[in-house]
């Protein structure tokens, strides 16, 4: 699918801003503050995300408040990455999705090496999987790396990607 290219605030607004039942919109708008508070905690700690956090508030506030919404894309701090993300029509750059792809492979190993470690192999012999006397057959170390490669496959698949500017 070829997307044109959204240029302005106003394209981005028209095209992502939806209107919410008044309940709705105040439910949303409290979790867009919430996760707006969130990003403000990474501009000072860190190791802390910023932008991860103003995506979902830019996400809460598209369908609850106009106002709010331009602010997030015009935002001096994270408003250039969140307006590239709906310019682009949501997508990531391409290194990043591969990054992301990567370290959920990564994570999925270690997490499932060590649960295996802990909950399968016991107090037994590395070779010897007779000698393995942990509680778990083995299925906690399996849902891991079955729950990774679903995540593997669904940014790999249903993720939007561009080209590095």
């Amino acid at each position: 699918m070829i997307m044109v290219r959204l240029q302005s605030v106003d394209e981005i607004v028209s095209a992502y801003s939806l209107a919410s039942s008044p309940v709705k919109s105040r439910v949303f708008i409290g979790l867009g503050c919430l996760f707006v508070l969130f990003a403000i905690v990474g501009l000072v700690v860190p190791g802390w995300p910023t932008v991860s956090w103003a995506v979902p508030a830019a996400y809460f506030f598209s369908i609850s408040n106009e106002k709010l919404f331009r602010w997030t894309l015009t935002n001096q701090y994270f408003g250039a990455a969140i307006f590239e993300y709906y310019a682009t029509g949501k997508t990531i750059p391409k290194h990043a999705k591969y990054g992301v792809m990567l370290f959920i492979a990564l994570m999925s190993i270690i997490s499932s090496y060590f649960v295996w470690f802990v909950s399968t192999k016991g107090d037994g012999a590395l070779l010897d999987p007779d000698s393995w006397d942990g509680a778990d057959p083995g299925f906690g170390a399996a849902t891991i790396l079955a729950v990774g490669i679903i995540g593997i496959w669904y940014v790999g698949a249903k993720v939007g990607s561009r080209d590095s500017m």
